[in-house]
């Protein structure tokens, strides 16, 4: 009771024989989306996604994720990539903004670089997805415009909500040098909303269904976690 359950996605599976797709599950106001198998005679029902065994599946996982034309932070040859799925609404996310800018990339300068993707958790917040538009409206005109719409809202998080969300991103593009006009007409219009979609289902394709989600050179990192645990796999993939 309270449970609410829908399925989307439903497509045939790498494995004869059965399907796979993702499943929303929705109680009290909360949502998690989860990827399942299912058989075709509708009898056997897997959670979780299907593994090649032949191919390394943290380079499967990084051939999910589109980088082309996305600004990255850190050097193109950089040995280690870190993306990072993340609600801009999400207190966690702030939290593993934290790290990330006053740990990571200090610490790995040259030898890590670093890729933001979207993944506004909307059902519980209201103003993550206006957000993600607002971020992706910017960094239409530049990726600098970018990185200063991401950074300006993670700092001002506390003091946006739905109400004022326009009145704080077009500022935040002011700030950032970028022409009001173009930014404002994109958000208002929604120009980047297909954008945000697209990144979301990249995040259900990767297997990303919290915030913030960080995937290190393929390897994935749940939540708010401590700059050790990010300090262990990179210094692995290091080697």
């Amino acid at each position: 009771p309270g449970v609410t359950l829908r399925v989307t996605d439903l497509a045939p599976a790498e494995v004869p024989g059965w399907s796979k797709g993702s499943l929303e599950v929705s109680a009290a106001g909360n949502t998690q989306n989860m990827s399942f198998l299912v058989s075709q005679d509708g009898r056997y029902f897997i959670s979780g996604e299907v593994v090649d065994l032949t191919t390394d599946p943290l380079q499967a996982v990084m051939q999910k994720i589109d980088l082309k034309d996305e600004p990255a932070r850190g050097p193109a040859d950089a040995k280690v990539t870190i993306v990072e799925y993340s609600d801009f609404q999400c207190p966690f996310c702030s939290r593993g903004y934290q790290v990330v800018e006053d740990q990571v990339m200090p610490e790995y300068k040259d030898k890590v670089k670093f890729y933001f993707k979207n993944l506004p958790l909307k059902s519980i917040h209201p103003w993550a997805e206006g957000a993600a538009s607002a971020a992706e409206c910017a960094k239409q005109q530049s990726g600098e415009g970018f990185w200063s719409l991401y950074n300006a809202l993670f700092k001002n998080q506390r003091d946006i909500n739905q109400g004022n969300l326009k009145e704080k991103v077009t500022q935040f593009a002011k700030d950032a040098k970028l022409d009001e006009a173009k930014f404002t007409q994109c958000f208002d219009t929604k120009a980047s909303q297909a954008q945000v979609d697209k990144e979301v289902e990249e995040a259900t394709a990767v297997g990303a269904s919290s915030t913030p989600t960080f995937f290190i050179n393929g390897r994935r990192l749940e939540g708010a976690q401590p700059f050790e645990n990010f300090k262990s796999i990179i210094d692995q993939e290091l080697g």
